[in-house]
């Protein structure tokens, strides 16, 4: 992902848009992407969506942006926001893990869930219910690189920091 240049994700079955506009040092080194919301070209200015203090990750190489069915939009921020395209409704979680080597990997919609991969915590919203589940893991011990399901379990790759072996086990999520 070009740091110098502006990026645009557009949803594929609403008319939503997240342009990640210019990259930001929010305070020693913790960088940051501001950006603007978009729905049927209108910038949505609303304070969860504000870019003072926080806005997107800066790797959004394998960032998802839409659910299969489109009626929900990742808006991938520390605390994670989900747009529903039809009751045009914002919730924000609340990252239980402090945002410091915890840097977003990828996500993923399974069925109606969000899975929300970061370097050492793993988020499955139900984005039904509204419930949402995460594991995290201690600070120095892994980087989390993916996420998949095997025979309907979730199963990890991740980099084990105390021997640095490459190393795959299930979560229960």
């Amino acid at each position: 992902m070009k740091l110098d240049s502006q990026h645009l994700y557009k949803a594929l079955k609403s008319n939503t848009e997240i342009i990640a506009t210019e990259l930001e040092e929010l305070n020693y080194g913790r960088m940051f992407w501001k950006f603007d919301f978009l729905v049927n070209n209108q910038k949505i200015d609303i304070q969860l969506l504000q870019c003072e203090f926080e806005g997107l990750f800066v790797n959004l190489d394998h960032f998802k942006m839409e659910s299969e069915n489109g009626k929900y939009i990742y808006i991938p921020k520390y605390n994670p926001i989900i747009y529903e395209t039809d009751s045009k409704e914002f919730k924000e979680y609340k990252s239980p893990i402090e945002p410091q080597n915890n840097d977003f990997v990828r996500n993923y919609f399974f069925d109606n869930n969000l899975i929300i991969l970061h370097e050492r915590s793993v988020y499955k919203i139900n984005l039904e219910s509204g419930a949402i589940m995460h594991i995290s893991f201690e600070f120095g011990s892994v980087v989390l690189k993916d996420i998949y399901l095997l025979d309907e379990k979730f199963m990890i790759k991740f980099k084990n920091l105390s021997n640095y072996e490459d190393e795959e086990k299930e979560i229960k999520l």
